[in-house]
């Protein structure tokens, strides 16, 4: 669709484009005539996501976690809960109030509160009989800087009432709290409450709260609720997730502490047990006084040795005094026995009697005193070789020597005695030593251990003190802008939503007709039939409605009849055949389509040519009906064209008459209808006037839908002429009716679509001749993009 085609649509369906916008806006003017006034406020919070100050100095910005904190806040503002409690503090607010106060509540709203809350809701309101300067003083929002409550109220009522009414709403889902929350409630509903919105001022710091309402006061007391319980749900849960982590630490520090504790007391206990004071230079010593004692125990050993090979040397070599004295011994002896045996010899010379066993006794006492006597002599001269030694040294002179080396190896002995203890009591501290190294070290690990333990997890303790300060500083919001009380109601967006109403209903409107013209199926123009038909086209003809002189349809119709004649003509030179009438027949699919009317004028377009014609038409011909039909009010108030035909048009004066010089002749459609060959099988027809013959000879045939048609005469005829309307739609029985013509006719059939749109016949004649103002004619010119189209060459 063009530019132009779209401006003359609107211009078409101008009055209703215009009219049922207006119509619906008014309906808007009277719908919107008593709006309800919205109240607007709002609040700002201070965060310090973003660029506050820090603990931690190296701490770096971090643009995601940044949104994630604002992400957090902005949920905890919208959150479930948060609505929850806001709407329970704004009812005990009204609840506690004596009566009606702007401030907080108008007499309205006051008074439908009243009316609505049943009589055991108030046994849940505190209400306390003393007051003091202590408990009576205003409830001010820390952060909103409004007072929310009244300075008759109690704070501790106030918040004994919140809790009571908290729990009664989370006791279950029947009771009247939770019904008002989460019904429609114009005031308390979660649905009216969730209307605050909360958006980040562009990158700063900044949270903006806003709220509307149709009550100034409850308008600015939401807000101040909103700033308490969202600063203090949002610094609750950043301190409970850090004192959460503090707390851990500090039980596991409590843990290792004690664990170090226990480990160390095991060190001292071992050093106790072990006589430990410095292991590691104790058991330096004790190598160092067992490595020394060995040294001097060898030494000693290697003395002992020594002196008790000098101690052999001199025994041996004192021997001799040991015979000396057994000798001597033995002298003695024999001196003592000798005397003995004398004594007994005297004796026994003394006695008187001799006998023989006297005698014997005698002897042998003589003999053995004479070898006693020898024996002495013997060992006396024994006893003084062994006076002297082999060396020739005195014996005296030994034995000095001997005493000497004798108490010296006595020593040595004795000193060894007393190594050897000591170095068994240094090898039972030198066992102990030993394993208690390796314990010692295990217990020395065990507290190495401990001790990272402890100071990693004070490393810890310190962070997480470091960061649940941190956390301190960053959810301590601050409300920069407390939420004021708006006095004026917001501009009415009255005016807004007619227009809005008008554009809509503007547009939907235009989109109907669009919509209706895009799916248009008809005809409609010679374009659209050609492409339906697939047929040449021979001409269209304008419908002739009454126009109230405003359009010249007489002479727009002669041309595009002038037009039809002309394409006619130049079909049927090409088939012109020398004393042989050029046969047109005339056809419709059904009735009413205009062929009769169609016919007449070429006949008389001929006949005005100088041709003779022969007009054939069916006996059964329905008379021309004229249109009764009243111009509709309805097409009146909608601008639209008059829809009745003009019957005093000239084209669609009354059938042809013999008076107009055109030979008419009627036939009959009857069983021999069907097998006629030739215009002359139709009841024998000739002209009347002479028996020369027809330039032409126009047949008319009944509707080929309704009454079968003679295929031979069709298929003898020089041209098939269709006549069809153009607000009709093309079926398939007429597109296969019409592919079964094509078969008898391919190259002699064409059509005339009747009937066409005057804004569609422009498409042959051009630019219609109508009454324009020059203004009119410019901005057409514009938007067909003719700027130069009235200069002459």
């Amino acid at each position: 669709m063009k530019l132009i085609d779209f401006i003359k649509l609107i211009l078409k369906h101008k009055v209703i484009l215009v009219f049922v916008p207006l119509l619906i806006g008014s309906l808007a003017i009277l719908l919107t005539s008593n709006p309800n006034h919205k109240y607007y406020s709002q609040t700002m919070l201070f965060t310090g996501l973003a660029s506050g100050s820090s603990i931690d100095m190296d701490k770096s910005f971090n643009y995601f976690a940044s949104n994630i904190a604002f992400d957090n806040l902005l949920n905890i503002i919208n959150s479930r809960e948060t609505q929850e409690e806001v709407a329970v503090r704004l009812l005990s607010q009204h609840l506690l109030l004596d009566g009606p106060d702007d401030r907080f509540i108008s007499s309205k709203n006051y008074n439908e509160l009243k009316n609505e809350i049943p009589q055991d809701i108030y046994k849940y309101v505190v209400r306390s009989s003393k007051t003091n300067s202590e408990n009576t003083s205003p409830y001010d929002h820390d952060n909103g800087g409004v007072k929310s409550l009244l300075e008759s109220i109690d704070k501790i009522d106030y918040e004994q009432t919140v809790s009571n009414l908290m729990a009664l709403m989370n006791s279950d889902n029947v009771n009247f709290v939770y019904s008002l929350l989460n019904f429609e409630h114009p005031v308390y509903s979660l649905e009216t409450i969730s209307k605050v919105k909360s958006i980040r001022i562009s990158n700063s710091d900044l949270v903006k709260i806003s709220y509307e309402a149709d009550d100034p006061g409850i308008c600015q007391q939401t807000l101040a609720i909103f700033n308490e319980v969202c600063i203090r749900k949002y610094k609750d849960l950043k301190e409970n997730g850090s004192d959460a982590v503090v707390k851990y630490f500090e039980s596991q520090l409590e843990k290792s502490q004690k664990n170090l504790t226990a480990i160390e007391e095991r060190l001292l206990k071992f050093n106790q047990d072990n006589s430990i004071i410095n292991y590691y230079e104790q058991s330096k010593a004790v190598a160092i006084v067992k490595e020394e004692l060995e040294v001097e125990y060898s030494n000693k050993r290697a003395d002992l040795a020594g002196s008790e090979a000098s101690t052999r040397k001199l025994e041996q070599k004192l021997k001799i005094q040991e015979l000396i004295q057994n000798k001597n011994d033995q002298i003695l002896k024999n001196k003592k026995r000798l005397g003995d045996l004398q004594y007994k010899i005297v004796m026994m010379e003394a006695k008187s009697l001799e006998s023989e066993e006297r005698l014997n006794n005698l002897n042998s006492l003589k003999k053995e005193a004479s070898n006693l006597e020898e024996e002495i002599e013997s060992s006396v001269s024994q006893l003084y070789s062994f006076q002297n030694s082999v060396e020739g040294v005195p014996i005296k002179k030994v034995l000095p020597q001997w005493v000497d080396q004798v108490v010296e190896t006595e020593d040595l002995k004795a000193k060894l005695n007393v190594m050897d203890t000591r170095n068994k009591k240094f090898e039972e501290k030198y066992a102990n030593y030993a394993p208690a190294g390796a314990n010692l070290k295990r217990i020395e690990r065990e507290i190495n251990v401990a001790e990272e333990e402890y100071l990693e997890i004070l490393h810890g303790l310190n962070l997480a003190k470091l960061k649940y300060q941190d956390t301190q500083l960053s959810s301590n919001l601050k409300a920069v802008d407390p939420p004021y009380y708006p006095l004026k109601p917001m501009p009415s967006k009255r005016k807004l939503i007619i227009i809005a109403v008008l554009l809509v209903s503007f547009i939907m409107l235009l989109g109907v007709i669009l919509v209706m013209e895009f799916f248009d199926n008809t005809l409609k123009n010679i374009d659209i039939a050609e492409c339906k038909l697939n047929i040449p086209a021979m001409g269209m003809l304008a419908k002739l409605f009454k126009t109230n002189g405003q359009i010249d349809l007489i002479s727009i119709q002669d041309r595009l009849m002038e037009l039809s004649m002309q394409n006619l003509n130049h079909t049927l030179k090409k088939q012109k055949s020398v004393n042989k009438p050029m046969v047109i027949t005339i056809f419709s699919m059904q009735k009413d389509e205009g062929k009769t009317v169609i016919a007449n004028n070429i006949a008389r377009k001929l006949e005005q040519s100088g041709k003779t014609v022969l007009f054939l038409n069916h006996t059964n011909i329905e008379k021309q009906k004229n249109n009764t039909t009243k111009h509709s009010l309805l097409h009146k108030l909608l601008g639209y064209q008059d829809p009745r035909n003009d019957y005093n048009h000239p084209f669609l004066k009354a059938s042809i008459k013999e008076s107009d010089g055109i030979d008419v002749t009627a036939y009959n459609v009857d069983k021999t209808f069907y097998n006629v060959k030739t215009f002359e099988d139709l009841n024998g027809s000739m002209p009347k006037k002479s028996n020369q013959v027809p330039d032409f000879v126009i047949i008319e045939l009944p509707n080929i839908l309704e009454v079968n048609y003679p295929a031979d005469l069709m298929l003898n005829s020089d041209i098939a002429l269709l006549v069809c309307r153009s607000n009709r739609l093309w079926s398939k029985a007429d597109e296969s009716l019409l592919n079964n013509v094509k078969e008898l006719t391919p190259s002699k059939l064409q059509f005339i679509i009747n009937g066409v749109e005057l804004n569609e016949v422009e498409a042959l004649v051009g630019e219609l001749v109508k009454q324009r103002s020059k203004f009119r004619k410019r901005i057409k010119n514009i938007l067909r993009l003719q700027f130069y189209s009235e200069s002459h060459i």
